[in-house]
């Protein structure tokens, strides 16, 4: 275990056991009541535009051709059934 991590699981076990979650500054703790995990809100920030970018990217790929056979055979077999 890394030095920070374990600065990180200290300062959230206190934080949990004092039933503390706000820095004085008034932002609140980001913790995962499982495991302890804790997040600084501009990382969080960060994390969340790296991840919205990458699902907009992925949305905007197109569907591969292999899929698009394999839906129209579904869709005719749905529509025998019938």
């Amino acid at each position: 275990m890394t030095q920070g991590n374990e600065h990180e699981q200290e300062k959230a076990l206190s934080l949990r056991e004092n039933g503390d979650g706000a820095h004085g500054d008034g932002h609140a703790d980001a913790m995962d009541g499982a495991d302890g995990v804790y997040l600084e809100p501009h990382i969080q920030e960060q994390l969340g535009r790296v991840l919205r970018s990458f699902c907009d990217d992925l949305v905007q790929q197109p569907i591969p051709d292999k899929f698009v056979m394999l839906l129209a055979q579904l869709e005719a077999k749905q529509r025998e059934k019938k």
